[in-house]
């Protein structure tokens, strides 16, 4: 590892980590913890303030998985008065972040270049799902955020009881039996694994927006995921006895606020080193207001799964995919001869499952991706589309300026791909 490689580690994990550090008989808050409140007024009053005092009404939801995570939701149920056609019967959406990403980031822009607003003034039911454990969805009916056991999930869990809990609470609400799709980066690939494993959300989810699908990591080019592959990063963080990565957009606007302010160029570049924006289409005057939102917390079990997909990808032969869950490891007994979790354990085999993305044969699909992503390498996503069956993908749309969050961040022309991803199947094939 390069003395650069190896500083870039250094800063990350020292930016991305620190807020459950538990001892064997207690749970320590370090001082980002303390900061951050559970469901506390100023997270939902700032996504009203984003969605309110633009015209738009919206709706807040509570749902609860079937392993007891309490999930925050938002619906915007139609648009503007006088600039919506109004609500159409049966025309919900579902948009799911990517991540270390919230709900937010669909409404961080102005109504003509927020998707969610976008969508809502065509007329559609939106609504935006959290992830488990990030700032909308830090609550459990049975845990607290400051155990161990709150954050022992990965996106296996978003994908076998997130998105079904949402699919459902979104067809109970408003008495449709489909709904639209749209995932962006981890997005993606919860709905690709939710969706090869389970037929119902095959049936329901209809059809499936996939924007820059970060599955196939063979080519990615993220410093700092590919250090954290480098670092064996479920082992490292097991070690250091860390449960959760880049917690709270509290803390990190704190921290960069006033850097993205006074220097935008040195913003871009230490967000840009995680995920990747181009400052072509991204306003640098706005960074302080996205950083405000951004990063939004995640398990470290979840940010080692993705460590494991980079390591997995790279060692893979040439021209395959493999979408597997999360590696316990061939070891049942520790390095002091007590059990502990493993794939046998844990699966009943020596390696984890893969995802049969054969399965979703009749869902119909569209994936737009940026031609100059870091995380979702356009080669990678040549090699998913390749994968994907053939009579299920119904659009192809690359942008080649586009950087990873420019399709949420951005504020070009971006949308018209995506809407028109999103509308093209209206009318039959729905």
């Amino acid at each position: 590892m390069t003395v650069l490689a190896a500083c870039l580690a250094l800063s990350s994990l020292l930016w991305g980590v620190g807020a459950v550090r538990l001892g064997r008989d207690e749970a320590l808050y370090t001082g980002i913890s303390r900061q951050w409140p559970i469901l506390s007024e100023y997270e939902h009053r700032s996504m009203a303030e984003l969605v309110k005092t633009k015209g738009y009404p919206l709706e807040e939801h509570f749902v609860t998985t079937s392993d007891g995570y309490v999930l925050g939701t938002y619906r915007i149920p139609h648009g503007r008065e006088g600039a919506s056609p109004g609500p159409t019967p049966c025309r919900p959406v579902l948009l799911q972040h990517g991540l270390l990403d919230s709900s937010a980031t669909w409404v961080l822009n102005d109504p003509d270049q927020s998707l969610a607003l976008i969508l809502a003034d065509a007329g559609w039911d939106v609504w935006l799902g959290n992830s488990r454990g990030n700032a909308y969805s830090r609550n459990h009916t049975g845990l607290a955020p400051d155990t161990a056991a709150f954050w022992d999930f990965s996106f296996d869990d978003m994908a076998a009881a997130d998105l079904p809990a949402l699919t459902a609470h979104v067809q109970g609400v408003t008495g449709c039996a489909t709904l639209a799709y749209v995932g962006h980066s981890q997005g993606t690939t919860v709905a690709l694994a939710a969706l090869s494993t389970q037929g119902a959300l095959r049936a329901a989810l209809r059809p499936v927006v996939l924007l820059a699908p970060a599955v196939s990591l063979r080519h990615i080019q993220s410093i700092p995921m590919l250090t954290l592959a480098r670092l064996q990063a479920d082992q490292f963080f097991a070690m250091l006895g860390v449960f959760e990565f880049m917690p709270s957009r509290e803390a990190t606007a704190a921290l960069f606020e006033e850097l993205c302010q006074a220097t935008p160029t040195a913003c871009v570049s230490v967000l840009t080193a995680v995920c990747g924006f181009s400052d072509r289409n991204v306003n640098a005057s706005r960074l302080s207001h996205y950083v405000t939102y951004a990063p939004s917390g995640t398990s470290t079990r979840n940010v080692a799964h993705w460590a494991q997909a980079v390591r997995a990808a790279q060692a893979a032969p040439r021209g395959t995919l493999a979408l597997t869950m999360y590696d316990w490891g061939g070891s049942c007994v520790s390095p002091l001869g007590r059990p502990q979790t493993c794939n046998r354990r844990v699966y009943g085999r020596e390696q984890p499952p893969t995802y049969d993305l054969a399965r979703l044969e009749g869902v119909p699909l569209a994936v737009v991706w940026g031609g100059e992503d870091k995380l979702a390498d356009p080669l990678d996503v040549r090699r998913l589309l390749y994968v994907l069956p053939q009579a299920s993908l119904k659009l192809a749309v690359g942008v080649p300026t586009f950087e990873h969050l420019d399709f949420v961040w951005g504020n070009m022309g971006w949308r018209v791909p995506i809407v028109t991803a999103v509308g093209v199947w209206v009318g039959h094939s729905r």
